[in-house]
């Protein structure tokens, strides 16, 4: 067999340069795996030299797909692999947003808010719907439900109608059931987390708090213009103190802070006063930039830009690995389904019934088109539209038109393209990995050397 290097790796500098056994990261994005190679042996890869690695070593590295079949076109190779990963997921997932309201005004939310909480009807036609699916996906193993909204827990008695019907559908046939959660965390109190998390299966919650309280209150604030920074905040102190906190998982709650360019500046802040909280072994973090949603374009206006962002990721994780927080793995995996448009197993409900394939769609002027839409639960199935615009995500890729750059980058096969929506609406952009990748390989490497192999 005639071997070629992928051109999907990334490799890092040399990573001390003085040191005898010079010695590189490399990170194959077709198979998820880094480890260290020696630099005169990437020499020899870049160049097809294979020569004098051995049989032994030239399978490890068949193995973790750092080479591959020089006739093998690697593109189609991975799509054709995206396809049959989708159909194998063995599950069944819900966005379901039980009501269209949210105390909420957050100046770059895209939806437009409503009154509109889900009827008994419409919770109905979810059950039968998701009978449905099973019925049609006879090797599922799991049924998994993600909370949305607007804010889920304005429709509290949905969810827990709803989740109690679900965990018995599951049960009887023999099913896992899980569930997440993504709240403003403002009626998340102890007892509702209690409920919700012993007797509901929801194990993550992600909150969102725009780091600290004098930026986080001049952007989520309430639609009548109230702060909410400390009452969340006391909702989070309060529930990490619970003794049954991390009783099913690690770090039942995320918090998620959306940076731009009007509070980048306090993030280290907002860390060092989660510290303070006692909190680092009970909470995990993420930082996201700003971006357009809807007919919102606050992404343009104030976001940091791809490299900007990204540079400052990497100091707002060495920081919190320096203050003792746990992160167990900062590089992208291996991703087979872009997200849940492409797997016609995940659907989104919103309180009208609407069934739609994204989650941002939904309460959101900019996609009340038809063709964002699969139908209505409460019209007949006939109606339908099981081929909305972003569903064929991935043949449109095989044909490189919607996106000409994406088979040649190296990340693919942990991006798939990034945000199908983003790509068919004009609006395209690389997610910040692309630009701190390098530096990501060196950090994971820096937090646990067992994590690579090693290669020659």
């Amino acid at each position: 067999m005639i071997f070629k290097l992928s051109k999907y790796i990334v490799v890092t500098d040399v990573l001390d340069p003085n040191s005898e056994k010079q010695q590189r990261i490399i990170f194959s994005t077709r198979s998820g795996i880094s480890a260290l190679i020696e630099d005169a042996v990437y020499q020899k890869l870049q160049v097809g030299d294979f020569t004098g690695l051995g049989n032994n070593v030239l399978s490890r590295f068949m193995d973790y797909e750092i080479i591959v079949n020089n006739e093998e076109d690697e593109f189609q190779e991975i799509l054709k692999l995206n396809k049959l990963g989708v159909k194998d997921t063995k599950s069944v997932s819900m966005t379901i947003q039980p009501t269209a309201n949210c105390q909420l005004g957050c100046f770059y939310c895209g939806q437009v808010h409503s009154k509109q909480t889900m009827s008994a009807d419409v919770q109905e036609k979810i059950l039968q719907r998701l009978i449905y699916q099973l019925d049609r996906q006879r090797d599922t193993e799991l049924v998994h439900t993600t909370w949305y909204g607007g804010e889920p827990l304005m429709g509290y008695s949905a969810i827990i109608n709803l989740s109690n019907r679900m965990q018995e559908i599951a049960r009887d046939r023999g099913l896992a059931y899980g569930a997440y959660m993504i709240t403003n965390g403002l009626s998340l109190k102890k007892d509702i987390f209690t409920e919700l998390y012993l007797h509901h299966k929801i194990t993550r919650f992600q909150i969102t708090i725009d780091t600290v309280k004098e930026h986080h209150d001049k952007r989520r604030i309430t639609k009548k213009g109230e702060s909410t920074f400390d009452i969340i905040m006391k909702n989070i102190v309060e529930i990490c103190a619970l003794e049954h906190y991390q009783a099913r998982v690690k770090h039942p709650i995320f918090i998620r802070m959306n940076v731009d360019e009007s509070n980048y500046q306090h993030v280290t802040e907002f860390i060092d006063y989660i510290v303070s909280l006692g909190l680092k072994d009970k909470v995990e973090m993420g930082f996201f930039p700003i971006s357009n949603w809807g007919d919102k374009n606050a992404g343009d206006e104030q976001g940091l830009t791809t490299n900007e962002f990204a540079e400052l990721e990497i100091e707002w994780l060495m920081y919190m690995q320096e203050q003792g927080f746990t992160m167990e793995y900062i590089l992208p995996l291996r991703n087979y389904d872009v997200c849940m448009v492409v797997n016609e197993a995940s659907e989104v409900y919103d309180a009208t019934g609407n069934i739609t394939p994204c989650y941002e769609f939904p309460y959101t002027p900019k996609y009340e088109d038809k063709k964002y839409i699969i139908g209505n639960l409460l019209e007949d199935e006939s109606t339908y539209n099981n081929k909305t615009q972003v569903r064929g995500w991935y043949d449109d890729l095989a044909t490189c038109n919607v996106s000409p750059k994406c088979s040649k980058c190296n990340l693919f096969p942990v991006c798939n393209g990034g945000c199908p929506k983003d790509w068919y609406n004009g609006e395209v952009k690389c997610p910040t990995v692309k630009a701190n990748i390098e530096d990501k390989l060196v950090l994971q490497y820096l937090m646990d050397k067992s994590s690579l192999k090693t290669l020659m």
